[in-house]
């Protein structure tokens, strides 16, 4: 039997789910069926990829998160991603630092739900309902930008960015929170990991506020950024509320392309 057939059958029964089963997902058969370096550099997406108007679970680049590694059922990400994050949380758990993935892919209609929830006030943004506190369109959607995304402008659309832990900033000032970080600011970039909304300064004066938690696959992650530059253009960002102030905020220059140099 051809041994590729019997590697791809062993990951489908190791990541197809967040089950909880299995607790011990082999690294060496999610490795065995990623592309080379070489393919993955060589690879054109397309703008409804790169807008997140897909669905992983029928794309066949993706997989679900085992739940050994995940918050919660039913998240996905890139192969890619996932091999390499096993990778990280194996290293980091001998270290007695824990990694949790908390929000992973998040399609175009995911990225709807969350940002119109909040620019109509059925969802608080720091306590507010900022369909009645911010009139004014462009502001609200400012407010918005500091840490969510317009939908077709989320890194989280390509599936190879990760939410750790937690998200909200205070978790990251706690002992577990300083030790986690910490060790990924020290030991992530050895597994090819990013952390994209680093801390807002001459080299990343504009984009979303730090975040802590956010962290890229950055071996793809800087090839699509590079796809998205060339390919989107803010007519591409549409089909929800509020998406006419895209244009006015040069949202791809300052917010898609806002990020940590290195990340690039």
């Amino acid at each position: 039997m051809n041994i590729r057939f019997i590697l791809f059958a062993l990951l489908t029964l190791e990541i197809c789910s967040c089950s909880g089963k299995p607790e011990n997902t082999d690294t060496t058969v999610i490795n065995e069926v990623l592309p080379e370096k070489e393919k993955i550099q060589a690879r054109v997406y397309s703008a409804e990829y790169l807008l997140g108007k897909f669905n992983p679970k029928t794309d066949t680049s993706f997989a679900l998160i085992p739940m050994k590694y995940c918050s919660k059922e039913g998240m996905y990400l890139r192969k890619e991603t996932i091999a390499a994050f096993v990778k990280m949380y194996d290293a980091a758990k001998k270290e007695g630092v824990n990694l949790k993935i908390i929000s992973a892919m998040r399609n175009f209609n995911d990225q709807k739900s969350i940002w119109e929830a909040k620019w109509n006030g059925s969802r608080l943004v720091n306590g507010k309902n900022l369909s009645q506190t911010i009139k004014d369109p462009v502001e609200r959607a400012k407010t918005i930008l500091r840490y969510s995304s317009m939908p077709g402008t989320s890194r989280h659309h390509w599936g190879t960015d990760m939410d750790l832990n937690s998200l909200e900033n205070a978790y990251f000032t706690t002992a577990e929170g300083k030790k986690v970080y910490e060790w990924l600011k020290k030991n992530a970039a050895q597994f090819g990991f990013c952390q994209p909304y680093s801390v807002k300064n001459e080299t990343r004066p504009n984009g979303y506020e730090e975040e802590k938690w956010h962290w890229s696959y950055t071996p793809l992650s800087a090839l699509i950024l590079k796809e998205y530059s060339q390919k989107i253009k803010p007519d591409n960002i549409a089909g929800f509320t509020g998406s006419e102030t895209a244009a006015k905020l040069n949202l791809i220059e300052h917010y898609v392309k806002g990020i940590n140099p290195e990340c690039r």
